[in-house]
């Protein structure tokens, strides 16, 4: 909803290696990540963001056994992207065709491809690596709000939570569509004398 009214949305290019969604009633572009309408009729208008869980249905039936699971054979295309996503995955990194020219000046603070965890209280924004969650989990501060991050034994998927209970805004993701979407971000671990 914007300004009340009800959008559609598709994919409508890219920029910075990220998706631009493109409503169908203005043909303004809006940002997936920050939910911020960057260009057209719209822009400046911000959408609400959700916090939207990542897991396995290995790690969704550990949880509820009783879960039904329903699933549709993936079209080709789904098929190849998947292989590709599962490269990315296991670390070797790899931008399909097109991508990279759609790219601003990276953040080198990380290796563009690093899996992590990124949050946003408020105003601020940290990245978690996952290669610094690994040892158990983590309790840190953001925005004067205390929460820990966990990496999921099963699924291996970070998450955060409040010391309230509360899951902040997070997303599992690259290095560089954190960067990019929250530029100049801190980084969890990064030592005294190195930015982040």
């Amino acid at each position: 909803m914007v300004d009340g009214k009800l959008h559609h949305f598709s994919a409508g290019g890219l920029y910075n290696g990220l998706v631009l969604l493109i409503d169908d009633e203005t043909g303004s572009y809006w940002d997936h990540i920050t939910g911020e309408c960057v260009h057209g009729p719209l822009a400046g208008k911000q959408l609400q963001t959700f916090y939207v869980p990542l897991t396995t249905v290995k790690a969704a039936l550990e949880r509820d056994p009783d879960l039904l699971v329903s699933r549709s054979r993936p079209s080709l295309f789904a098929r190849v992207m998947a292989r590709v996503a599962s490269r990315q995955v296991r670390g070797k990194g790899f931008f399909p065709p097109g991508f990279r020219g759609t790219m601003g000046p990276a953040d080198t603070r990380l290796p563009e491809h690093v899996s992590g965890l990124g949050i946003t209280i408020g105003g601020s924004a940290k990245f978690y690596p996952v290669s610094r969650l690994s040892a158990g989990p983590v309790t840190d501060t953001l925005a004067g709000h205390e929460l820990t991050v966990v990496l999921d034994p099963v699924d291996r998927v970070p998450r955060a939570t409040l010391a309230t209970g509360e899951m902040p805004m997070q997303l599992f993701t690259r290095w560089y569509g954190f960067a990019y979407s929250y530029p100049g971000c801190a980084i969890f671990g990064a030592s005294a004398g190195e930015p982040g």
